[in-house]
């Protein structure tokens, strides 16, 4: 079986992938976290208590953390796969120099969920056809990065698709992310939806996805986990294990 160890196993996106592995081709051997918790497998508080190998480390932890467990994780010779965002280009760009030099992979996922995947492929379609385009994301309260990292990426390519312009800095809670205005929701009884509002002359077009329940995510995981061999170097997006 392939050996896994998960960072952020007891966070609720952490708490359905160790679920979702269980009677799978993979082996979870360890959990990382930042706290002490019963479990049927190792648990550590600090990455210098790690003490077991394994083949792929998932990290579902934290922005403040993701960027050093990665490290760690490339260090120790892991495949890596990120389903935290935060991380900053530069970050991406120094893993992606110790992902060559280490002759490892690393995925960093933006979203695991099959339909995000398809919002953004269709959001990047529609692009070429529309002069005005916004986004709005939707989380659960306790996220903490505003806007998401599936609403960064998601504007990037359409403003890739667009060849970028500039745009109105304000947001109502989020940002301008190459010209395409963002904004970022945070309200209880959601766990994940994002929409793309498409304007033209005297029509609009408006994508919308959404998810109910971390069990959503688990189909991209067990994606992410079975092509990271698959890929070369850094790749970003689930979209690249799932063609």
């Amino acid at each position: 079986m392939t050996k896994v160890i998960v960072a952020g196993g007891f966070g609720k996106l952490g708490s359905a992938a160790v679920a979702g592995l269980a009677e799978t081709e993979f082996d979870v051997v360890g959990i990382l976290s930042g706290s002490v918790h019963d479990a049927d497998v190792a648990i550590w508080t600090g990455l210098s208590d790690i003490d077991v190998d394994a083949d792929i480390w998932l990290d579902l932890s934290t922005p403040s953390a993701v960027y050093d467990n990665a490290v760690f994780a490339l260090a120790r010779g892991l495949q890596v796969v990120i389903g935290t965002t935060g991380l900053t280009d530069a970050q991406i760009e120094d893993l992606r120099e110790r992902a060559v030099a280490a002759g490892r992979n690393v995925l960093i996922v933006p979203n695991f969920s099959l339909s995000a995947v398809l919002l953004m492929r269709f959001a990047v379609s529609a692009a070429q056809y529309f002069p005005e385009v916004e986004i709005v994301e939707t989380h659960h309260p306790a996220k903490l990065d505003a806007p998401s990292g599936t609403a960064k990426v998601t504007a990037q390519r359409i403003a890739a698709m667009r060849g970028g312009r500039d745009g109105d800095e304000q947001s109502a809670r989020g940002e301008a992310i190459d010209g395409v205005q963002v904004h970022a929701l945070r309200l209880p009884g959601y766990v994940a939806q994002q929409s793309v509002y498409f304007g033209g002359n005297d029509e609009q077009l408006t994508l919308t996805q959404s998810t109910t329940s971390r069990a959503a995510f688990v189909p991209g995981i067990l994606a992410a986990l079975r092509g990271i061999d698959e890929i070369d170097g850094l790749t970003i997006g689930l979209e690249s294990v799932l063609e």
